[in-house]
């Protein structure tokens, strides 16, 4: 198995010349803020074309769509909505909770 590397999101993105930096942030298990929440720490930076992240990023909103698609499936019990899905290549709504992808995961702030 090949080394994985953890991270709890994404603090930064800096485009310099023709290369994309992600720094890449985890909670620390022993920095906490004022109010006794993990701190996110820089834990790792990956570099890549401008080209790679497009590609990238085309598949992270591959995975977004996959993600809101789980989070509607009805569970048991539970009555079923309908949701109209965006047309191919159509922008996301802003301020629609039932439409964006990033709605459906628990946000924390990032420095």
């Amino acid at each position: 198995m090949q080394e994985q590397v953890y991270s709890d999101g994404i603090a930064q993105i800096s485009i310099i010349g023709g290369t994309v930096r992600l720094d890449l942030v985890a909670l620390s298990p022993t920095e906490k803020d004022a109010k006794g929440q993990p701190v996110a720490v820089f834990c790792q930076r990956v570099v890549m074309s401008l080209e790679g992240f497009m590609q990238s990023a085309g598949k992270m909103q591959e995975a977004a769509q996959a993600v809101l698609k789980l989070t509607q499936r009805p569970r048991d019990g539970q009555p079923t909505q309908t949701v109209e899905e965006p047309a191919a290549g159509a922008p996301m709504p802003a301020g629609n909770p039932a439409m964006d992808p990033a709605s459906a995961v628990q946000k924390r702030p990032f420095p």
